[in-house]
């Protein structure tokens, strides 16, 4: 069978009965997946702006949006208002979930890019957490400014290092702030008074944030139960969640919403939404690779001979070890963290190309790279844009790097390559369960060598927190590459992604 590439439409395309019913099952789902989320504000008028520097989008309520517009001004119905703050390494676009949430019970949201982070260019600076207030108080300050939105104090939301700075800005600017719901909360100097009415929210999955709430609420001079005089304290471990779930957790929107309720005395409905945003995008993301998969077969020739993959997983475990090596010798000598003007991403994408390098030289070498490479790395970095920032960006992560990320883009997917390669070469040839089994033996090495790394080297420790996010992300690249069967263009198209997720990711410095 003569060879198709991806730019070759002469040879017809078959595809089987079953394969061709499947491929319509995954483009429907694909469909309604674009569909509930790109229209996912419920009436809601969404608008961003920016304020000294911060980005802001703004979701005020479909009542509050309507008597906005109004005529009459005694028609007029005004929001209470929230500010949403994101953790480290997040975005607006993190925390949409918890806007929409919390804009369907009826409150208008602000929700900002704080220093650092998203379309924000302002560096995250060392007094981090009294610059991340501030942005938030500029946050509430573009709500009060909002046709539609109560003027006064405004409720304030954060996760994880936002809530930090929720926090922080409440014990400021008291009297801007009516209440704070700290989700994933790292630390602030809290007190019996101060801030007004704290709600303190950890996942179970989470022990070191459970703890840290409990230090706080006590600090914070114990629980006083919802229903008692201001300022009210409380604590709730949300189960089944860790770090990250616990932003997509219905539990957490609606004891969110049902505290900023009491403190605003208003009435608002428990959340609601059905299936969370993020639970389409995940169908979505699987519908296409599963599309995918159901027509790669008919545009590749068969398998090469397998390679040897037992070599390749050994040099991924070297790689991994040699590269922390070095760079734990580096860091104690010189200061690794927030060079290349961001946070871990430039000294993740320098382990990576240290640890890509000596797996090349240990495990199997890939083919000479060919002009067909090209187009088939095109074809699957098109097919990994369509999975994951195409309809991401409404949900979890910006769709494209702005400002200094975008150079900061093609410094990484060029850094990060030869790992790309080494990882694409090692999976080589095998088929059906037994590449599955070497993926699985695969991705437990390299989650492992990420885990390590992250203890040992200083500016790294961040990666704890991200590692079950990890193999899940490389187990999509691997299952819209294995079919190719052409490392060089796998490889390609694996460092794209990884080139992507760090130059949007991490903020800047």
């Amino acid at each position: 069978m003569s060879e198709l590439t991806p730019l070759d439409l002469e040879r017809p395309v078959r595809i089987g009965v079953p394969r061709r019913l499947v491929a319509l099952l995954a483009a429907a789902v694909i469909v309604a997946a674009w569909w509930q989320v790109w229209d996912d504000t419920a009436g809601a008028r969404v608008v961003t702006v920016e304020r000294d520097g911060v980005p802001v989008d703004l979701l005020v309520p479909p009542e509050a949006a309507s008597a906005a517009s109004a005529a009459s001004a005694a028609s007029a119905v005004d929001a209470p208002g929230v500010v949403v703050a994101h953790g480290f390494s997040g975005s607006r676009q993190l925390m949409r979930s918890t806007a929409l949430a919390l804009a369907d019970a009826g409150f208008a949201v602000a929700v900002p890019d704080l220093s650092g982070h998203g379309a924000n260019q302002r560096p995250l600076p060392t007094d981090g957490r009294e610059r991340l207030a501030r942005d938030v108080l500029v946050a509430a300050d573009v709500l009060n400014e909002t046709e539609g939105v109560r003027a006064g104090p405004v409720g304030l939301l954060g996760h994880s290092m936002g809530s930090g700075a929720v926090m922080t800005a409440g014990l400021d600017a008291p009297e801007r702030v009516a209440a704070v719901v700290a989700v994933s909360p790292t630390d602030a100097e809290v007190t019996s008074a101060l801030p007004n009415d704290l709600l303190l929210l950890a996942g179970e999955r989470e022990p070191r944030f459970v703890a840290n709430a409990r230090d706080l609420l006590e600090r914070a001079g114990g629980p006083t139960g919802a229903d008692a005089a201001t300022p009210r304290r409380e604590l709730a471990v949300i189960g089944g969640v860790e770090h990250v779930s616990i932003l997509f957790s219905p539990e957490m929107y609606d004891r969110s919403i049902a505290w900023f309720a009491a403190s605003f005395e208003v009435a608002a409905d428990p959340a609601g939404r059905g299936v969370p945003l993020i639970g389409w995008w995940v169908l979505h993301l699987l519908a296409v690779v599963v599309l995918w998969r159901s027509v790669a077969p008919v545009l590749v020739d068969p398998l090469p001979a397998p390679r040897a993959t037992g070599r390749g997983v050994l040099g991924a475990a070297l790689g991994a070890l040699a590269a922390t090596v070095v760079l734990a010798v580096a860091g104690a000598a010189v200061e690794l963290a927030g060079f290349g003007g961001m946070l871990v991403a430039p000294l993740l994408a320098v382990w990576l190309l240290l640890a890509g390098g000596v797996w090349l030289w240990v495990g199997p070498r890939p083919p000479v790279p060919g002009g067909r490479d090209i187009g088939w790395a095109a074809l699957l970095v098109l097919v990994l844009a369509v999975a994951l920032p195409a309809l991401g960006s409404r949900v979890w992560l910006p769709a494209l790097p702005g400002g200094s990320r975008a150079w900061l883009l093609v410094v990484f997917v060029a850094l990060v390559l030869p790992w790309s390669v080494a990882l694409a070469t090692t999976l080589q040839g095998p088929r059906g369960w037994r590449a599955a089994a070497w993926w699985v033996l695969l991705a437990l090495v390299t989650t492992a060598g990420f885990a390590v790394a992250a203890s040992v080297i200083a500016g790294l420790s961040f990666l704890v927190l991200l590692l079950p996010l990890i193999p899940v992300l490389l187990t999509v690249a691997v299952a819209v590459w294995l079919p190719v069967q052409r490392p060089w263009a796998a490889g390609t198209a694996t460092a794209v992604l990884l080139g992507w997720m760090l130059a949007i990711l991490f903020p800047l410095a």
